[in-house]
C-alpha cells in the first residue's frame, strides 16, 4: 500500500510531554483535509508490543502539536529523529536539531523549516488491530490554529490576495515505498475544467 499511495507529504511532528520533554518525529501518513476552519490529519502508528509512540502519547495529552514542513535542505535531519529513540531522550538534543518557540503552542518549532503548521487536538481515532487490545495506529485530526511561513514564500497580486507559494521555492519532498523519497522538482500544470455552459470563476 505504501508503495503505492506515493508521493506522501511528511508530517515533521514536535510535541511536548506533561513534565516538559520535547519530542520530534516524521510521519508519512499526512494529508490537509479541510479548509474552514484549517485541519490536517496524520497517523502515528502504535509499537508491534502495544505500547504507545511519544508523539502520540504527548498529544493526547497536552492536545498540541507543531507540523514542520520537510524541505530538501531538511531531509537527513528529519531521517535522523526517525530512530526509535527511547522516551528519555530527546530527538532534538540527540540530532542537534535547533528550535525556536512557536506563536500559540507549547511545543517548539524547527529552526529553518520553510513552514510551520500549530495545532490543536481535534479527534484522536484508533484504527485496526494491534497488540491485544490495543489499536495498530491512530489518526489523529487536528485544527491549525496558526500558520508560520517564510516570508520569501509570500507574493501577493495586485489586490493584495494572496498567490500560490511557488513549488521551486518551497522544496518538498516526499515519501515512496521503501526507504525511498522523491523531490517536486519535475513538475507540470493542468488548468482545472469548466462544466459545459458554465461560467470561469473569478
Amino acid at each position: 500500500m505504501t508503495d503505492l499511495v506515493a508521493p506522501r507529504p511528511i508530517a515533521w511532528v514536535s510535541s511536548v510531554s506533561e513534565d516538559g520533554r520535547r519530542n520530534l518525529a516524521p510521519f508519512s501518513y499526512y494529508q490537509a483535509v479541510c479548509s474552514h476552519p484549517p485541519m490536517v490529519v496524520f497517523s502515528v502508528s502504535w509499537w508491534p508490543d502495544g505500547r504507545m509512540k511519544d508523539t502520540l502519547a504527548n498529544v493526547l495529552a497536552t492536545r498540541e502539536m507543531v507540523i514542520n514542513h520537510v524541505s530538501d535542505g531538511l531531509a537527513t535531519a528529519m531521517n535522523a529523529t526517525s530512530a526509535p529513540f527511547s522516551p528519555e531522550i530527546s530527538e532534538w538534543e540527540a540530532c542537534a536539531i535547533a528550535a525556536e518557540a512557536a506563536a500559540v503552542v507549547a511545543p517548539p518549532r524547527v529552526v529553518g523549516a520553510l513552514a510551520c503548521l500549530e495545532c490543536k487536538l481535534v479527534h484522536a481515532l484508533p484504527l485496526g488491530d494491534g497488540a491485544p487490545g490495543k489499536p495498530s495506529a491512530t489518526l489523529v485530526v487536528a485544527e491549525v490554529v496558526h500558520f508560520s511561513v517564510a516570508s520569501e514564500l509570500l507574493r501577493r497580486d495586485a489586490r493584495g490576495r494572496l498567490l500560490p507559494i511557488d513549488p521551486g521555492q518551497l522544496q518538498s519532498i516526499g515519501r515512496l515505498g521503501g526507504i525511498a523519497y522523491t523531490r517536486t522538482t519535475d513538475r507540470f500544470e493542468l488548468l482545472r475544467p469548466q462544466a459545459p455552459g458554465s461560467k470561469a470563476s473569478d
